[in-house]
């Protein structure tokens, strides 16, 4: 007697473009197959959004409406915690993918059992086997509503300070074309009408301080420990657990001294002096003014746009195609001329960055001094697209021949 086949769970795509579409429809079909297949919307069981695209809160606020509900999973480059959602960090891998495709499956399965089904956590594999990771979120309890249970001693207070600094950190800085040069600064040397001249318009972020900072912000964040940056003009806190930096300088003084080359041997500043050091919290003493704090990224945001002055980096080919990894959070942000229609251009489709100039006929500042920030962040990328940031690629294990081939036998003479 014939066993019968495997039911294939039907799920529904969102937030992905033909090309991703198509990426997604090849992995489902190819290593997960037997699990789940692509079906319109009105047949689905499960959906699946990229949470990276321009309209994933929308879509999925679409998804999380739905009566009754069903099992979404969200797939992102940043760890997203959403209650009722099932997240799977990119690039994937077919691991992680039947993981939570199993976690959903057993949502359904329960999905009309009377009290509300708590997905169990998805044990994700060892970092050392892989980059990908899922995390199931969880429901919240529900509160309740006795007016007796609300006591005076159970109310919360939220601290003032707190407060404000969560209204800073949501402030950002609009700058229109008028005062663009004034406030960011003029490069000489360039004539940006000129496009054989473009390619003389870069920067290099390490002979700056610009460099500096996000060194130490790496390395404070891949320890998870609080560090000191000291250079020839003011120390700098990193504290990546609360993703802030802290520095005893107004943006007017931070504007004047990212300007300034600090690493080519021919500025006045006495840069020889430039440490990283850990901080022990308790024994270091800073003001704990307000406007001494600022969110990270939107620290190096602004460093970079003022360090740049409307260059581009030049780590980057202006011919090559640039992405962006996510929607810039524009609230905290310095918003420079245009940066709204150069992000809607980039996250639709990989444009070079000279591309980028002519199709939206601006001047090639706005986009040098975009590109800049946004790569200082991490938030912009080269020579990739959506889909090929969707999948973990899959090296096959290397086998090893009898013979060993040059480069080997003279390594193991020099080590020798």
């Amino acid at each position: 007697m014939k066993s019968k086949s495997k039911k294939l769970l039907p799920v529904s795509l969102y937030g992905m473009d033909g090309r991703t579409h198509k990426t997604m429809l090849m992995f489902l079909q190819g290593p997960c197959k037997g699990t789940a297949q692509v079906v319109e919307e009105k047949n689905a069981e499960i959906d699946i959004i990229d949470a990276d695209a321009i309209k994933a809160k929308d879509i999925l606020d679409h998804c999380l409406a739905r009566v009754p509900l069903r099992p979404v999973i969200i797939l992102s480059l940043e760890e997203l915690r959403i209650e009722n959602t099932i997240y799977v960090k990119k690039p994937i891998n077919t691991e992680l993918m039947l993981a939570a495709f199993k976690e959903a499956g057993n949502w359904l399965k329960n999905k009309n059992k009377k009290k509300t089904v708590k997905p169990k956590e998805v044990v994700a594999p060892k970092a050392e086997e892989t980059k990908s990771e899922v995390v199931v979120s969880k429901p919240a309890p529900k509160q309740k509503h006795k007016v007796d249970e609300l006591s005076a001693e159970k109310k919360v207070f939220i601290n003032p300070q707190e407060q404000k600094k969560t209204q800073k950190h949501k402030a950002a800085m609009l700058i229109n074309e008028q005062n663009f040069s004034s406030f960011i600064g003029i490069v000489t040397g360039v004539d940006f009408s000129d496009p054989a001249q473009w390619s003389h318009a870069n920067y290099n972020p390490k002979q700056y301080y610009q460099g500096y900072v996000q060194s130490a912000v790496k390395i404070a964040k891949n320890k998870g420990q609080i560090l000191k940056l000291k250079s020839g003009w003011k120390p700098l806190l990193i504290l990546p657990h609360s993703n802030e930096i802290w520095i005893d300088a107004d943006d007017k003084q931070l504007r004047a001294f990212a300007g300034v080359a600090v690493n080519t041997g021919t500025s006045g500043e006495d840069m020889g002096s430039m440490t990283l050091s850990a901080v022990n919290p308790k024994k270091e003493v800073f003001s704990t003014e307000l406007d001494k704090f600022n969110d990270i990224n939107a620290f190096l945001w602004k460093l970079a746009c003022w360090t740049s002055k409307g260059r581009y980096p030049i780590a980057l080919d202006l011919s090559v195609p640039v992405f962006l990894k996510q929607w810039p959070n524009f609230t905290r942000l310095v918003v420079t001329p245009h940066a709204m229609r150069i992000s809607a251009l980039l996250v639709a489709s990989p444009r070079s960055i000279e591309e980028t100039i002519r199709i939206l006929k601006i001047k090639p500042q706005y986009v040098f001094i975009f590109v800049s920030a946004a790569y200082a962040t991490g938030v912009l990328g080269q020579a990739k697209r959506q889909a090929d940031s969707m999948l973990e690629a899959e090296v096959p294990a290397v086998k090893t021949g009898k013979k060993k081939g040059l480069l080997n036998r003279i390594l193991k003479k020099l080590r020798g």
